[in-house]
């Protein structure tokens, strides 16, 4: 039943009037159907795996002048292949990664309230893997704060000009789908700022602090971002820092993340990228420095064909990745 109404979605939105690739399929008035799906062969010394690794669909419209929404239901990954074990796994279950109501009250203030994007930084806003630089994502984008929310963010623009933005979130209760998260928390509050300073140059930064339900602690976090990007440059890094309060046996740790990433557009179709990751876990005395080189061809927006190599400090984990991804 799952295959059959995913044919169905899929049917759907190929076949309706109108339809354009990557900016999905008018419904009607109120109701507009995309999806994503993304496949990645992963090759190491300890791994050898391909996968359709992100299937997903969208649901979203304007309720009214004033109210929006989103849902999206997504499945990963949905089926792999493991060739050094020679097994194969399927998991069709799809789980809400968002689904939220926006308020539109005014430049200042706007409210949304439901499953959401985590408002931090730049890599945690680009959860599809089609419209990111690099399939994998440094570890600092999953290690560092819950990349999803539960809960209430207040945010608009401070300034006429466009140029301060804010976000302020709080999540007071358990996630909605609890298997579908980096990190379990039911309690999690912050705050991020961005100043454009140009066209071509922003920073910003974030504070909060959550708490954990598996192996609880609680956690304090402070991030910075900067980006430039000025054709054909794109330089970003991101760096966030963790106070660990265990509240089993009361000790203190820290840990300590970040990348700085560089990307050179050749043209509208082909891009050189290049990423350093650093990570300090702490009292578990791991460190880790990572270095990714990669290629992406976009040959239209919706479709990205990349290859990545990384070189890890332990070198039983380099690997190889690539990827096909679309946006329906």
């Amino acid at each position: 039943m799952k295959y059959l109404a995913l044919s169905i979605w899929l049917a759907t939105l190929l076949n309706a009037e109108g339809y354009e690739i990557g900016h999905g399929a008018e419904i009607n008035d109120k109701l507009h159907m995309g999806g994503y799906l993304s496949a990645e062969y992963k090759s190491s010394d300890i791994q050898d795996e391909l996968e359709l690794d992100d299937v997903a669909l969208l649901l979203y419209g304007n309720l009214s002048s004033s109210f929006s929404y989103l849902l999206e239901l997504e499945a990963s990954p949905f089926y792999s292949i493991d060739f050094k074990d020679d097994t194969t796994t399927i998991d069709t279950k799809f789980h809400y990664e968002r689904v939220y109501v926006d308020y539109r009250y005014s430049e200042l203030l706007n409210i949304r309230v439901g499953k959401q994007i985590t408002p931090i930084g730049y890599w945690n806003l680009e959860p599809i893997n089609v419209l990111r630089d690099t399939s994998s994502s440094p570890l600092y984008s999953y290690i560092m704060f819950p990349k999803l929310l539960t809960g209430l963010d207040l945010y608009g623009y401070l300034d006429d000009e466009y140029s301060v933005s804010y976000h302020l979130f709080v999540q007071n209760s358990k996630d909605l789908d609890e298997e579908y998260t980096n990190i379990k928390t039911d309690y999690f509050i912050g705050v991020s700022l961005r100043y454009e300073v140009s066209d071509s140059l922003q920073f910003g930064g974030s504070a909060g602090r959550y708490k954990t339900i598996d192996d609880p602690k609680n956690i304090n976090f402070v991030q910075i971002n900067i980006k430039y990007d000025n054709d054909p440059w794109v330089v970003q890094s991101e760096v966030a820092y963790n106070d660990i309060e265990y509240t089993v046996d009361g000790d203190n740790d820290s840990r300590l993340s970040g990348y700085i990433q560089t990307k050179y557009n050749i043209n509208n179709h082909h891009a050189l990228i290049a990423r350093y990751e650093y990570m300090d876990s702490g009292r578990e005395d791991i460190v880790d420095h990572i270095a990714v080189i990669g290629y992406s061809y976009r040959p239209i927006y919706a479709l990205s064909i990349k290859t990545e190599y990384q070189l890890n400090s332990d070198s039983d984990l380099n690997r190889a990745i690539v990827s096909l991804s679309v946006l329906f």
